[in-house]
């Protein structure tokens, strides 16, 4: 009996980011679950003049769930004729579902396309895997590529339910599958402990609090180094450790360090780090802030509880649904820095009494892609006897 077959359209290796670690972890579950997939990526993302990082392209020695073989590169995000291309592609190897990875309307003009060519052509059904609905931008434009494009969605998959009310509101016709991102442990290769990573850092302090991540505006960055006396009046001997790449100005950051009288207690890491590196911040750190002023989901999140470190997030978008207060970590209000440092104090309080690491193995279980067959399934299922084999 013949596999039924799956293409991915999304960033994949050798790009980097969270979507292409979201497609690698599609990818691999899906091929586990027996369905013949095929990844239909990028020859251009975003034109140098809008990428405000140093590089698209993965840097690390260490690729997870390597599939280079099953990767085409064929879309140019402002070249129509690579979408009717990556259509024709989609229409040669006749798909039971394709699944869009939807995170950004700047690419709506190129999967509107590609999804209406292979609506035309093929009898696959369009999945649209939703992790923003509007980007954290939320320019004029990005509501009408949104609805524009994700109107030729047969099912929706997506992240939290702050998402899925968000696409209820416009497309209650259609199927809408939630589930959580992957828990990403896949970074834990058990060369470091806490005693290890703080003495390769050069930390010698009692606490350390992690900020980690692209550093962008609405990440809230400047709120936690706001926050960061207030916790200092009550546990002095704690580091900040802030690590990640800047897609802004760093010297304001550096400015409010210095501003705040923390350059004693802040180390700032400001560069990508590569997939190789990253197990030695977070065996480091006894819990992990996400003080974003917007959000949907965070991949942060799941890597804190991939190395079971517990977290201190802002209740915005979707982000609040993954921690269970006082257990795997503890829920603020947004841009209050005093709400922020009572969190991150309440959360280095608790660790005498509660048992996180066990805590976040429990909760963990049921996250991730555990329904992810039986949604393909019933999505597959549709049309399995209508596509020609």
């Amino acid at each position: 009996m013949n596999k039924q077959r799956i293409v991915i359209i999304s960033p994949a290796y050798p790009y980097r980011g969270g979507q292409a670690l979201v497609e690698a972890h599609l990818f691999q579950y899906l091929t586990q679950a027996g369905y013949d997939c095929h990844t239909i990526t990028f020859t251009l993302l975003y034109p140098s003049i809008f990428f405000p990082g140093t590089t698209q392209s993965e840097t690390s020695g260490m690729i997870f769930f390597e599939h280079s073989s099953r990767i085409k590169r064929v879309i140019n995000s402002i070249n129509p004729f690579t979408w009717i291309k990556a259509a024709w592609i989609i229409n040669k190897i006749k798909p039971h579902a394709m699944v869009l990875i939807w995170w950004m309307p700047f690419f709506g003009p190129a999967y509107s396309s590609i999804a209406l060519l292979s609506k035309k052509f093929t009898r696959s059904r369009i999945v649209f895997l939703v992790e923003n609905f509007i980007s954290h931008e939320n320019r004029w434009f990005d509501r009408f590529f949104t609805r524009f494009t994700l109107r030729l969605a047969d099912h929706f998959i997506c992240f939290s339910k702050y998402i899925g009310q968000q696409l209820e509101q416009y497309f209650d016709d259609k199927s809408i599958h939630r589930m959580t991102l992957p828990i990403y442990d896949c970074y834990n290769l058990n060369r470091f402990n806490k005693e290890s990573s703080r003495k390769i850092l050069g930390i010698n302090t009692s606490n350390v609090v992690l900020f980690f991540g692209f550093v962008r505006p609405y990440k809230g960055l400047d709120i936690l180094i706001q926050a960061f006396p207030l916790v200092l009046s009550k546990y002095p001997d704690t580091t900040l450790l802030i690590v990640g790449e800047y897609y802004e100005d760093e010297q304001k950051y550096i400015d409010l360090v210095k501003d705040h009288g923390i350059e004693n207690r802040s180390i700032m890491i400001s560069k990508y780090i590569p997939n190789e590196e990253l197990e030695c911040y977070f065996k480091a750190a006894d819990l992990s802030c996400l003080p974003y002023k917007s959000g949907t989901q965070s991949g942060i999140a799941m890597i804190s509880y991939g190395f079971h470190v517990p977290v201190v997030v802002t209740d915005v978008g979707g982000i609040a649904e993954l921690v269970v207060p006082d257990k795997t970590g503890v829920i603020a209000p947004p841009n209050q820095p005093e709400k922020i440092a009572d969190g991150i104090i309440r959360v280095l309080e608790l660790r005498n009494s509660t048992d996180f690491e066990k805590n976040i193995v429990d909760y963990i279980a049921d996250l991730g892609y555990k329904n992810l067959k039986r949604i393909f399934n019933q999505i597959t299922g549709e049309v399995a006897d209508r596509i020609c084999i």
